[in-house]
């Protein structure tokens, strides 16, 4: 894993951006067909805004938008606060930090004052930046990253759902008999495992 990846290797230099001025539902109607929900807000090139689908739908709803008009919506009119800014030379493991702290998913990469490029989440796992805090895991590599909520110990598992040869092989003692690791009967992760008919089982199920 690379630890010197930076925004500007991930960076989307193409990024759905509109102005203050444009029809709201103009910019609704591109988070529709573009399938996203966010659009950066921009003056020149500056980032000053944010429009999230939500907030789009409920200036909307609330002003009652029909096919008779757009009574006047813009988009400075309803549009957020802009997002995070990062620099292109910034660290990717920093973007995560960011992403994090700032409870968004995304951030955009500002230049000499303009924004050059977004970077997301999925960006950022993708590219598998290190994850930061004590007591954190890596993130799975990019061929198993699946963008799924991590539940329990599913990072020790193969893709067949069986317990990963790799982790198996690092809990055994010098007899290869296993040792700590995951319950092959339960999923329960136990400090000592035994070998029951063949599976790694914790004791309790051995008993069974």
């Amino acid at each position: 894993m690379r630890t010197d990846t930076t925004v500007r290797d991930v960076m989307h230099r193409e990024f759905l951006g509109v102005s203050e001025s444009d029809p709201l539902r103009d910019a609704a109607g591109l988070l529709v067909d573009e399938g996203t929900n966010c659009l950066v807000v921009l003056r020149g090139g500056e980032p000053v805004g944010r429009l999230g689908c939500r907030d789009a739908l409920g200036a909307l709803l609330e002003a009652g938008i029909d096919d008779t008009g757009d009574r006047g919506l813009t988009v400075g009119s309803v549009m957020g606060p802009p997002l995070p800014t990062v620099a292109p030379d910034d660290a990717l493991a920093a973007v995560e930090e960011r992403l994090v702290a700032e409870g968004v998913d995304r951030v955009v990469a500002v230049e000499n004052g303009e924004a050059v490029g977004v970077v997301t989440a999925g960006d950022v796992l993708a590219a598998g930046a290190p994850r930061t805090g004590d007591g954190a895991r890596d993130p799975l590599s990019d061929e198993d990253a699946t963008g799924e909520p991590r539940r329990g110990d599913a990072a020790m598992l193969g893709s067949d759902g069986g317990v990963d040869p790799a982790v198996e092989a690092s809990s055994t003692d010098a007899s290869g008999s296993p040792t700590q690791g995951v319950c092959e009967n339960c999923g329960a992760l136990v400090p000592d495992l035994v070998n029951a008919n063949g599976q790694a089982v914790c004791p309790e199920c051995r008993e069974v």
